[in-house]
Order: structure tokens, then C-alpha cells, then sequence
């Protein structure tokens, strides 16, 4: 049985790409990907780029785990080995959970560098068509920054990009990098989503400073479960509702609740 190949198969397909898209990330002929998946290997010094490309470990690339886990829940073993997601008693709006997540414990270029491909992934998968990324100050500034780079460097695509400013600068300036447009279809890139009022007040005071289109709203974590409806409403929905904007989370807290039961953390 041809495992690296198999498992090359099966990971393309689940990021929905081709041969052809394959081999141009990572830099050799789609007939050398044709050559894997049907009985071949890769050189030894292609597996940490294959690794890096599908967001797995060489031993998940090679078949040890690749099984074991869905792409949900070692993205949450990966935030738990960052010391990302805590587990514990913690209060969050009146509802009692078992974990917290503290964002800000993503701290190394290697961390960011695979949250932008995951971001990446999530926005490829969904067929969101936009015109802008805009991160929000200041935890969206380096998800957005890491989430475009991924975007071009994986997949070739290419678009505006900014981050707003908490306080305008001298000039009067609210936005670092391209001035967003009327009309335009913007994508925002932000780390979580609780309650939503935060992130309302901030798209609201994008669109007083033009008149575009929040196509979708991209987060780490959609911290929302479904124990919580009777304490609080969720985020997420009052944004879709008001602004008419999908929402995209790498996991959200009822994936998070089920990976700690099933002791995956």
C-alpha cells in the first residue's frame, strides 16, 4: 500500500485542490504529484513543505496519526500546545465553561505563519468572492497580515489589504495600508467573536468611513455553544443578521466542548 501517497490523495481532495495547484505551491511539475498518488514517494527534503502546505505534522503526513484526528480537532490540539486554549472553570458573559482562550499566547512567526494558513484554507473552502481584507486592531492586525500572505503565496490570490487605526494619525488617517472604497467587498480578519458588540462598534465605524460591503467576518474561534442561548446571544448571529455577512471560524465552542470530552485536550 502506497501510505504517503494515499495520504497526499486524501489531503488534496480535503483542501479541494488540483494536481496542478499542488504542484504549483509547492514548486514542482503536477506530473511529479500524479507520480506520488499513483505509487511513487517524495524526495525526503519535500515532506516538511507538504507538511507545511496541509497544516499536518510529517508523521500525520506519513500515515502515524493522519486517522486519528479530523482537521477541527488538530487545530485545537494546536492551540492547546500554544497554550492557547486553557482548561478550567471560567465564567464568559454568566455561563460557566470548562476552557478559555487566550489569543494572545500565539507568539512565534511558525504559530502565525500556519494560523494564516488555516485562515487561508477556511476562506478558499467557503468560495467568498471580496475586494479587501481589513484586520482589526489590534489582535486582527497580525491574523490578517499572516491570512493574506497565506492567500497569495498558497493559492495566488491577490487583494487590497489594511488594518484600521484605534486613533486616527496626524493626517487623519484611520486606515494603514489601502483606503477602503464605496462599494467594495470586504472581508474582515479578526481572533474571536463573543458577544459581538465590540466588533459591531468597529464595523460600523468602517462603514462611516465608506460605504462597503461586509461580505464575511473570518475568526479564530467562534466562541458560541449552544449551552450558552439562555445566557447570552450569539455573536456571530447579530452580526450576519444586521450586516448580512457570512461568518467563518477555524473552530467554534461546541468543536472545542467535544474535543474535550473526547480527550483530545
Amino acid at each position: 500500500m502506497n501510505k504517503i501517497g494515499d495520504n497526499i490523495r486524501l489531503l488534496r481532495k480535503a483542501k479541494g485542490v488540483t494536481q496542478e495547484e499542488l504542484a504549483e505551491a509547492v514548486h514542482i511539475s503536477f506530473q511529479a504529484v500524479s507520480k506520488w498518488e499513483n505509487g511513487g514517494a517524495p524526495d525526503i527534503e519535500m515532506l516538511p513543505v507538504l507538511a507545511s502546505f496541509f497544516g499536518v505534522s510529517i508523521d500525520e503526513l506519513m500515515g502515524f496519526k493522519l486517522n486519528a484526528m479530523t482537521n477541527k480537532e488538530r487545530f485545537i490540539r494546536f492551540m492547546a500546545d500554544a497554550g492557547v486554549l486553557k482548561l478550567g472553570s471560567c465564567e464568559l458573559h454568566g455561563y460557566r465553561s470548562d476552557y478559555y482562550v487566550d489569543s494572545e499566547r500565539f507568539t512565534t512567526n511558525a504559530q502565525y505563519a500556519k494560523l494564516g494558513e488555516y485562515f487561508a484554507d477556511c476562506i478558499r473552502e467557503s468560495g467568498l468572492a471580496f475586494d479587501c481584507i481589513i484586520g482589526m486592531a489590534y489582535h486582527g492586525i497580525s491574523l490578517s497580515v499572516a491570512t493574506a500572505l497565506a492567500l497569495y503565496n498558497k493559492y495566488g490570490v491577490t487583494v487590497n489589504y489594511c488594518h484600521d487605526r484605534r486613533l486616527p494619525d496626524s493626517r487623519g488617517r484611520e486606515f494603514c495600508g489601502h483606503t477602503p472604497e464605496d462599494g467594495e467587498r470586504v472581508l474582515i480578519v479578526d481572533d474571536l467573536i463573543n458577544s459581538g458588540n465590540t466588533l459591531m462598534q468597529r464595523i460600523e465605524r468602517l462603514k462611516a468611513s465608506a460605504d462597503v460591503t461586509i461580505v464575511a467576518v473570518a475568526v479564530i474561534v467562534e466562541r458560541y455553544e449552544t449551552d450558552m442561548k439562555e445566557h447570552h446571544s450569539n455573536g456571530a448571529d447579530l452580526v450576519r443578521e444586521k450586516y448580512g455577512a457570512r461568518f467563518l471560524s477555524v473552530v467554534n465552542g461546541d468543536d472545542i466542548a467535544q474535543a474535550i470530552k473526547a480527550g483530545i485536550v
